[in-house]
């Protein structure tokens, strides 16, 4: 229940496509954006959702690579759903070499990126997801990502080598 279902899978005019289970509500980066930083409680439940899913969606094989706010969605009812598997592969699969390199070898959103994947995107799994995830509960908390400032290296490099600022 926490990963929006995909129901086919097509091409045309040389563009692939999905279609995917509409999920009325918004991300959680806008409802941060408009409530401010959430109760733990409630930014825990949140989390424990899309935890839910990537549990899942791990045991199937599956490791994400973009785990963020923008790619969490509540619904009305309170159900927090895993969107964008755009990024995803499956561990049995190897990353074609023309994948990263037009991306420059740099795949995901650097808030929220693990150390690993940074370096090299084939070497994320399901730890590097469980980061990601725990980036998103620092933002759902505080309402900014734990290495908000600098440029892309300096958040990349903030993510390696330090600790995250403190909640309080």
């Amino acid at each position: 229940p926490n990963i929006v279902a995909a129901h086919d899978a097509e091409a045309a005019a040389g563009y692939h496509f999905l279609v995917m289970e509409y999920v009325p509500g918004t991300d959680l980066a806008k409802v941060v954006s408009r409530q401010g930083p959430l109760p733990a409680p409630q930014a825990c439940d949140y989390i424990n959702q899309a935890a839910c899913g990537l549990q899942h969606a791990h045991e199937h094989g599956m490791v994400h690579r973009d785990i963020k706010p923008q790619n969490l969605m509540l619904a009305p009812d309170g159900c927090v759903k895993i969107l964008d598997f755009g990024l995803a592969y499956f561990r049995a699969e190897s990353i074609p070499a023309s994948e990263t390199a037009a991306a420059g070898g740099l795949l995901g959103t650097a808030d929220y990126m693990p150390p690993e994947q940074a370096a090299d995107s084939h070497a994320t799994d399901i730890r590097g997801d469980i980061y990601s995830l725990g980036c998103t509960l620092y933002f759902l908390l505080t309402g900014r990502p734990p290495f908000p400032s600098g440029s892309l290296p300096e958040k990349l490099r903030a993510h390696a080598e330090q600790s995250s600022p403190e909640v309080r």
